[in-house]
């Protein structure tokens, strides 16, 4: 796992070293930096070795025949048994390095002048690249098709092109100003959907998307364009149809075993939910199968039981034998605080889930155990684990209801309602687009004016399709398939990476091998949201868990956010009223409403909206928003960016 930085310039050659200078968190291990002598394109990288911690397998690393030299960030699953078969073939390699083996495969197909969009859909893993053609003159960029990893560009100076892994690094080449016009779809999402970043100029490389840069023009390319495997998937067995229970827990073992294939130890993340504890079952017979201590464990402990999870994860763990470190949760609103800054310091934009917060804490805390930690990220958005795929379900028999009695019963009873119903109602009111936008709107301020981004597809710049994704058509699939799309790589995917790598530990995430994906895309939404949610992949995993383990209530990794800004609001601003002017400022929202929303987000009566005020407050403390209301916000804002 590594850092990218790189400009094509060659004036800019002490900014890429500077920049890359600035990514020595992602990777503590060593540190590469390549100049053509020719056209002045330069290339850095820092490294964190997971494979091959041998001289030869050190970044940049170039083409035996001195063609191409690649920048790359990630792993790929199953390398030694590519390279084995590829050395079988008459191809020989100078280590056993995944990334040089995504070199061989990369510079084999341009030379023989094929699409490398083609043999990118055939590797699974996670990665982002830069990758040099000296005969050509050409740079390509690209990002793993589900974003897992990072990948920031900026054009610039005539045509001339940048790019870092992450924004705080790329500013170090191009300087660039905040870019105000994302606040609405900030607030909505809780972070910048791509291809959007926070500035003006700089840009997210998309999931998928492959870009060739050449002369100064850019041509921009989807790895999975529509009608393609991603989209339909036809890579699976028969079995995938006939029974999606074992071919989905097999799967997801092959996939568990290609990530515990590193050079370096391997942990896992343990908690009552689902996804995790699949995932650790696995690992721990894989261990086992190799003659191997089960990995470690990592559970991250609250104080107060309703959100603790760590007597389960310990129950998991002695019935696996794993070894069980805790992590706590950040506290007092001096620590919230200093965990806030840390984390959004590795990305350099608003981003407004409080779960960074923990994040950040836990990544520490894994770090001083593992540089490699298996997590179970993609589990709810593939196997239909969110309660709002549930009320998208229920919502095609709602709409037998007739509009006006809907809207009556959301006029008089949404707001007596609980939570769950409550939002259900409020957003059935019309049709499914209108259900669609509200149930995925994040902002409790109407008037703030959130507005949802919902991507279009474009052939030479997006994979999206339909209205909100090419997957399924019922309001549950579409639903599924713009999480995937969307909120997966730009927010859980995100956090992961960013709090991960600023304590250099590599999150490997099994779930989103390519063929889980595609056997999780042939199973019907219905399926999937059976009983409650993730019906096959319960089934694929309860005989490897304790008697009864799967039937307690999902607590989820849930910050309480009412509580920490009701710690840390003073800290930046003072009091109550004091904290309202700095929270809304010149917003259009009145001294009483503001003290109302205030008091609703801090009483923990009314989660979305201290979800809301949460995510205002990580915006006012982005440079150019105006967050001057005290000292101590300036020297936050001051030493998060």
């Amino acid at each position: 796992m590594c850092g990218l930085a790189g400009a094509t310039a060659i004036e800019d050659r002490d900014r890429v070293v500077a920049s890359t200078g600035a990514l020595a968190h992602r990777g503590p291990d060593g540190v590469g930096i390549w100049c053509d002598p020719d056209d002045g394109i330069t290339f850095g990288v820092r490294r964190l070795i997971t494979t091959d911690p041998g001289v030869t397998a050190g970044q940049p690393l170039i083409s035996q025949d001195g063609r191409f030299v690649l920048a790359f960030n990630g792993y790929i699953a199953g390398h030694r048994r590519w390279i084995a078969d590829l050395w079988a073939r008459g191809v020989e390699f100078r280590s056993d390095s995944d990334a040089e083996l995504f070199l061989s495969l990369l510079a084999t197909t341009i030379s023989e002048d094929g699409d490398p969009a083609t043999v990118l859909w055939g590797i699974s893993g996670q990665y982002a690249f830069a990758l040099w053609d000296c005969h050509e003159r050409m740079l390509w960029l690209g990002r793993d098709p589900v974003g897992i990893k990072p990948l920031y560009f900026v054009e610039y100076s005539g045509g001339q092109l940048a790019f870092a892994s992450e924004i705080p690094a790329l500013r170090k080449i191009v300087p660039d100003r905040p870019d105000p016009d994302i606040f609405q779809n900030y607030l909505a999402h809780l972070f910048v959907p791509a291809p959007a970043t926070g500035f003006a100029a700089i840009r997210q490389v998309q999931p998928g998307e492959l870009i060739c840069w050449l002369g100064g023009k850019m041509d921009r390319r989807m790895i999975c364009a529509v009608g393609s495997s991603l989209a339909s998937p036809q890579g699976c067995d028969e079995l995938a149809i006939n029974d999606p229970v074992v071919a989905l827990r097999r799967a997801v073992r092959q996939s568990v075993a290609d990530a515990m294939d590193a050079d370096r130890d391997v942990g896992a993340l343990v908690s009552g939910g689902m996804d995790s504890s699949g995932i650790a079952a696995m690992a721990c017979d894989i261990a086992r199968e190799r003659g191997q201590k089960p990995p470690p464990g990592f559970v991250m402990q609250f104080d107060g039981a309703a959100m603790d999870e760590t007597p389960r994860a310990r129950q998991l763990a002695d019935y696996l034998g794993m070894e069980l470190h805790v992590v706590p949760a950040p506290q007092t609103g001096d620590e919230i605080l200093a965990h806030l800054q840390e984390a959004l310091a590795g990305f350099g934009a608003p981003f407004g889930n409080p779960s960074v917060v923990l994040m950040q804490a836990l990544g520490r805390g894994v770090s001083r155990h593992v540089p490699i930690c298996l997590a179970g990220d993609g589990g709810d958005e593939l196997f239909g684990g969110y309660p709002r795929y549930q009320a998208a379900r229920l919502f095609q028999l709602w709409l037998y209801v007739p509009a006006f009695a809907r809207r009556m019963v959301a006029k008089h009873l949404g707001a007596h309602l609980p939570r769950g119903a409550s939002r259900f109602v409020y957003g059935a009111t019309a049709d499914d687009d209108q259900a669609f936008k509200y149930w995925n709107d994040r902002c409790g301020v109407p008037e703030l004016g959130a507005a949802l981004q919902i991507p279009e597809w474009d052939p030479n710049g997006g994979a999206y399709g339909g209205k909100y994704g090419d997957l399924y058509g019922d309001l549950p699939g579409q639903m599924m398939a713009f999480d995937q799309r969307v909120t997966l790589p730009g927010n859980q995917l995100a956090m992961s990476d960013r709090c991960g790598m600023a304590h250099g530990v590599e999150y490997r995430v099994p779930l989103l091998a390519r063929d889980v994906i595609d056997i999780a895309r042939r199973i019907a939404p219905k399926m999937h949201l059976r009983g409650g949610g993730k019906s096959v992949w319960r089934a694929a995993i309860e005989p490897m868990l304790p008697d009864g383990y799967l039937r307690a209530p999902k607590v989820g990794f849930n910050p309480p956010a009412a509580m920490w800004l009701a710690k840390v609001g003073p800290l930046l601003w003072g009091s109550g009223p004091q904290i309202c002017d700095g929270l809304f400022a010149d917003l259009p929202v009145t001294g009483t409403r503001r003290a109302a929303y205030w008091q609703a987000a801090i009483s923990g009566k009314a989660p979305d909206m201290a979800l809301c005020l949460w995510a205002l407050m990580v915006w006012r403390l982005w440079p150019g928003q105006g967050a001057d209301a005290s000292t101590a916000a300036k020297d936050i804002k001051a030493g998060i960016f």
